[in-house]
């Protein structure tokens, strides 16, 4: 603006000096005030775009909530009392419901597509899909794992070495090698199974901590192929190989409860808090990346820790089942 305002300067004067009418002035002078109002005008608006652009690019939360899915009720499609979650490589979502005993496969906005029964199964607790699309259930009161081809009909039951107790957990996992894992939680202890069932191995993960004090509530198998095990009563997670060695360890700290909930994705570790509604991100390596309060969602009172999941379609979804519905969140780091 100043470079077009001292252009028009000398023109004026020189004007003036040749002898050019006053009325001519006049209307140099004119134009010389119309140009810096011009100018300031287009210095404001550029500002204004600026600020508006910068408005723009302003980071996007952590998470971001998608909306909810759900229907209740004890029918094919619905949710009576979903009791664990788990997605596949497609985005898929998959509930076990300890209500209506059904083992049901929704897409990624809810809508229906598989739900299936299996006079087996009495209690389901934890349930995993592998790369091929197939189905893995726990049942602790059959001392069960249930497995089943994508279409619901089951391939194999297979029995878990351990006493028969509703009250216990066994929680598993499969990688992508096809190995699968499977936490009895009372016992302490991991199982390693082949594709072909055939038990390979056995370990406890507080034999091989230094502090021995580990009590693993629940497993989960990483892209890395490692095996993750939430030990609540050390507030971590810790890491081993599959054969049962450690890698590595994240502590909640002194500022975080976690619980047996969590889930790992490609590049994150996801943990619910103990008290049911605070969200807490972790990268593979243990950097802290986020702390989110799901209670604008989950709701203030007082509950357990919802079942979460991860899928590749950058989201994770959160089982709340006192509502019977499943949240939706984008993942935004």
């Amino acid at each position: 603006m100043g470079e077009t305002v001292a252009a028009l300067r000398p023109l004026v004067r020189r004007a003036v000096a040749n002898g050019m009418d006053a009325a001519r002035a006049r209307c140099g002078i004119s134009l010389l005030t119309t140009v810096v109002v011009l100018a300031v005008a287009s210095s404001i608006t550029g500002c204004s775009q600026a600020d508006t652009h910068a408005e723009s690019q302003a980071p996007a939360p952590r998470l971001s909530y998608i909306g909810a899915w759900g229907v209740r009720g004890g029918d094919p499609g619905q949710l009576d009392q979903p009791a664990c979650i788990a997605t596949d490589a497609i985005g898929n979502v998959y509930i076990a419901d300890a209500g209506s005993l059904f083992v049901e496969k929704f897409d990624a906005n809810g809508r229906p597509l598989l739900a299936f029964q299996d006079n087996g199964l009495k209690v389901p607790q934890s349930i995993t899909v592998d790369s091929g699309g197939a189905i893995y259930v726990t049942d602790a009161s059959r001392a069960n794992a249930f497995i089943y081809f994508p279409d619901g009909h089951r391939y194999r039951r297979l029995g878990v070495r351990t006493r028969r107790n509703s009250e216990n957990l066994l929680s598993i996992a499969v990688g992508d090698d096809g190995l699968i894992h499977i936490l009895d939680a009372n016992a302490g202890k991991i199982f390693n199974y082949t594709s072909r069932l055939r038990l390979v191995r056995t370990w406890k993960p507080d034999a091989i901590v230094a502090d021995g004090k580990v009590r693993a509530k629940a497993i989960r198998v990483g892209p890395d192929g490692y095996v993750y095990a939430a030990d609540t009563a050390g507030n971590r997670i810790l890491r081993f190989t599959p054969e049962g060695n450690l890698v590595s360890q994240i502590d909640g700290g002194a500022d975080r409860m976690l619980s047996e909930e969590f889930a790992v994705s490609q590049v994150h570790i996801f943990a619910m808090d103990a008290d049911g509604r605070m969200l807490h991100a972790w990268s593979l390596d243990g950097r802290p990346e986020a702390d989110v309060d799901l209670a604008p969602e989950l709701g203030q009172a007082k509950r357990s820790a919802p079942a979460i999941a991860v899928s590749p379609l950058k989201e994770l979804v959160v089982l709340d089942a006192p509502e019977a519905r499943v949240l939706r969140y984008r993942i935004n780091f």
